[in-house]
């Protein structure tokens, strides 16, 4: 079980940041190839679909929470579930976007080249919609969470 670090930045706006957690890999070939283009070109854009692949397979993770306070380990589960409501409702704005978005793209598709004005959109509602998903059906009280006071 892989573990990810969360910092609690902000408890009073529901501010977390992603410390340390894994990239996304694949066992498919051509799959892994394509991320270590990504790796090598666009690593922001590679850490933004891991952590968007992380939210849709939380519940496969260890979770360590990193407080600066003294916050007890009720309260430090309470905001990370309320940062995960903030989260899915940030996805379903996304999905909705994307969604409303994706059928004008084809209009791009006469430009001559890759036509990345629609596989960036699809690309993201796939991931979106996928994270929304898992984050819907998600039960915070099945989760393996640790916090750690620094």
């Amino acid at each position: 079980m892989d573990t990810i670090t969360f910092e609690i930045k902000s408890p009073l706006r529901l501010k977390l940041g992603w410390v340390d957690f894994p990239d996304l890999c694949s066992s498919k070939k051509w799959v892994q190839k394509g991320i270590d283009i990504l790796k090598q070109r666009l690593p922001r854009v590679l850490r933004y679909l891991s952590r968007e692949h992380i939210l849709s397979h939380l519940q496969d993770y260890h979770i360590l929470l990193k407080t600066e306070k003294e916050i007890n380990e009720e309260k430090t589960r309470s905001i990370f579930t309320l940062w995960l409501k903030k989260e899915k409702a940030r996805r379903l704005l996304f999905v909705i976007i994307e969604t409303l978005l994706l059928p004008f793209t084809p209009i791009l598709a006469l430009l001559p080249g890759p036509n990345v004005f629609f596989y960036v959109p699809a690309l993201l509602l796939y991931y979106h919609y996928k994270s929304y998903r898992a984050l819907t059906r998600l039960d915070t009280a099945h989760l393996s969470i640790g916090v750690i006071h620094t």
